[in-house]
């Protein structure tokens, strides 16, 4: 039991682990876009300076564990012991928008954080 909660732990990382690829590309278009408008006052920062700004890593560290916390939680709703390939893309996609849903009710429980 507990190697099948780690197991869908993992595997909601790794879907959580996708949105923040997709996050991370985001921030560095942000980045140059800032760096672009802002080339025009000096002193002109590169875009890795306002990518560095812009990054929060207590932010992407909690967002997967996160991911590890609604893989394990999909995996208790699962009634058969078996991993197959569905029930594991089930559990990666649940961390991939289970962490929507989680990070939602944490804003409306405490919106000052």
């Amino acid at each position: 039991m507990l190697i099948n909660l780690l197991l869908a732990g993992i595997l909601g990382l790794i879907g959580q682990g996708i949105r923040v690829i997709i996050g991370l590309k985001k921030l560095k278009e942000e980045a140059a876009t800032v760096a672009q408008e802002e080339a025009a006052a000096p002193p002109a920062p590169a875009a890795k300076t306002v990518y560095d700004d812009l990054f929060d890593s207590r932010k992407l560290w909690l967002s997967l564990f996160i991911g590890f916390i609604a893989g394990c939680l999909a995996n208790l709703s699962r009634t058969d012991a078996e991993f197959s390939k569905d029930v594991q893309l089930a559990i990666v996609a649940a961390g991939y928008a289970g962490t929507d849903f989680i990070e939602g009710i944490f804003k409306k429980l405490l919106p000052n954080h």
